[in-house]
């Protein structure tokens, strides 16, 4: 009787240890922990004392998990490992979208990235094909994320 509440216990705290701290070895030593006290369980007390304890071991899992799940964000301590910012597109993305078919002067070499100017602004762009010296002038044909695609635009005319 004691192995198999030493077990258990070990088990439990184990698992629990393993909810907060990561690595994978705490919750692998809890289930085996949890597993043996349910075979010392069948192996003192009989099949029916250990079919109980194996349903008892099923029942008391899965309603813990269940509320780990519900109040786990709840918690004071967890709110600090729990990254609440939002992820998505932001405003100055947005306005990267607009841009396509502006034109404007290549600042640097874009080799194929550099710096432009485009209506008094510089920014970031990245050249569609092949290295476009600085001071030519170039379009916007697309902006993929946050990257903005330029074409150089040829003088003839």
């Amino acid at each position: 009787m004691t192995l198999i509440l030493i077990l258990s216990v070990v088990g439990i705290v184990a698992v629990l240890a393993e909810l907060v701290l990561p690595g994978g070895v705490l919750g692998v030593v809890g289930a085996l922990c949890l597993v043996g006290a349910v075979i010392a369980t069948y192996a003192a007390h009989g099949a029916t004392a250990g079919t109980i304890a194996l349903a008892l071991l099923v029942v008391i899992g899965l309603v813990s998990l269940n509320l780990w799940m519900r109040l786990f964000h709840r918690l004071p301590f967890m709110k600090q490992l729990i990254l609440n910012d939002a992820v998505g597109v932001d405003a100055g993305m947005q306005e990267k979208q607009g841009m396509t078919g502006r034109t404007g002067t290549v600042l640097t070499d874009l080799m194929p990235s550099g710096r432009g100017e485009f209506d008094g602004e510089k920014i970031d762009i990245v050249t569609e094909g092949p290295a476009i010296r600085r001071g030519a002038r170039v379009e916007i044909v697309e902006t993929r994320g946050p990257s903005i695609i330029v074409r150089e635009i040829s003088e003839e005319g």
